[in-house]
């Protein structure tokens, strides 16, 4: 069995994930839209910009996400934080850079007693997450 994060965005979907892609690593190895969908009733403009479905993989990375159909009010992400766990100081000093631009900290990177980094942040797309280098025992 997998679990994975499935991110429901407001028409930034690609612009999203190809900014994850680039700092969080991994490809994207599959993106359509409403319009590419089989038998799509809407090809408009709208429907051909927005994300009916994309995928990021990579080591240890599965993230999945659209935008709302055209025409669909979305609301802003709540009650979910993505966490991710940092190899070194030195990454999560990076991810949490990278995460927090345009975005707003929620809480700073820094030690802690559990960690050598955790932060916590909104980024510019409206994704909660949580950037972790842990102390190993």
């Amino acid at each position: 069995m997998n679990l994975n994060a499935y991110l429901h965005m407001n028409g930034n979907c690609k612009e999203a994930f190809a900014y994850y892609q680039k700092h969080i690593g991994g490809e994207v190895t599959m993106s359509m839209s409403y319009a590419d969908a089989p038998d799509a009733p809407d090809k408009s403009a709208e429907a051909q910009r927005r994300v009916l479905h994309t995928n990021l993989a990579g080591d240890g990375i599965s993230l999945m996400g659209s935008d709302q159909p055209p025409g669909t009010p979305s609301s802003p992400m709540q009650g979910v934080t993505l966490a991710l766990n940092a190899d070194s100081v030195t990454e999560a000093d990076r991810l949490f850079a990278a995460l927090s631009d345009k975005g707003n900290v929620l809480q700073p990177l820094m030690e802690t007693f559990f960690s050598h980094r955790f932060g916590m942040c909104v980024d510019q797309f409206g994704t909660h997450w949580m950037v972790n280098a842990v102390k190993m025992p």
